[in-house]
């Protein structure tokens, strides 16, 4: 069992944070800017500290930074030059668009660290954490924390893939065009389909869902297909990934 602290308590955050806690961890800190999100993360793991983003921390040995894409590097940086980071600590962020460079100023700090990104929408924190369950990790590390990274993983019940760091742009972008390339093709077939006059034009989705199939026979693989499985049961909704606040 590790202390877990949480920097960016949205939708992934929350999620996490619960399938840790599940999982046994002790989630002991969480700190952001948004009252809504610090509301909605306290709900479901009241026995984290509010704090903030220093004292969370310091308090954690394992840190989880869930902060939105272009305030992650400047959060990491401002809370190594603050003395944030606790030797021999382990830090992950969660983003598809940063590698684990992200993290360089905590790995300088003597923090282990990995960049660790799920294959997975989070509607909300509830949906998010059940849908773990199977989910393939886009995992980033040294060779000394690829092992720890992926028990990581392997506890909130995923399956951790290896993506060197030249790979994790390319990586993200197959993963963004999968999920919002089928969201905006079922949505432009519903679309077509209500403007000829069908009343319910979701009848029609058994078609994707068998083209779905013969793509998952040709090689697709399976945590993709259920990705797309889920945007087709959703109507053609792409829940955004839902990084917290700083």
């Amino acid at each position: 069992m590790r202390r877990v602290a949480v920097i960016g308590p949205g939708r992934v955050g929350t999620a996490l944070a619960m399938a840790l806690e599940h999982a046994g961890h002790e989630v002991v800190a969480v700190a952001g800017r948004g009252q809504a999100s610090i509301a909605s993360f306290t709900r479901r793991v009241p026995a984290a500290r509010v704090t903030g983003a220093l004292d969370a921390a310091r308090a954690g040995e394992l840190v989880l930074v869930c902060v939105p894409d272009d305030a992650l590097i400047g959060v990491v940086r401002d809370l190594a030059r603050d003395e944030g980071v606790m030797p021999g600590s382990r830090w992950v962020h969660t983003s598809g668009g940063h590698g684990v460079e992200a993290l360089r100023p905590a790995q300088l700090a003597g923090a282990g660290v990995a960049a660790c990104h799920p294959a997975q929408t989070f509607p909300d924190p509830d949906c998010g954490c059940d849908s773990l369950v199977g989910t393939s990790w886009a995992v980033t590390a040294a060779p000394a924390d690829l092992g720890w990274a992926a028990v990581l993983v392997t506890d909130l019940r995923g399956s951790p893939v290896q993506i060197a760091e030249r790979d994790r742009t390319l990586c993200h972008a197959g993963l963004a065009v999968g999920a919002n390339a089928t969201s905006s093709i079922v949505t432009l077939a519903r679309d077509l389909l209500l403007g000829a006059g069908v009343t319910d034009p979701d009848a029609f989705l058994a078609l994707s869902r068998l083209a779905l199939a013969q793509s998952r026979r040709a090689g697709l693989a399976p945590d993709a297909a259920a990705a797309v499985a889920q945007v087709l049961d959703e109507g053609g909704r792409n829940p955004a990934h839902g990084q917290g606040e700083v």
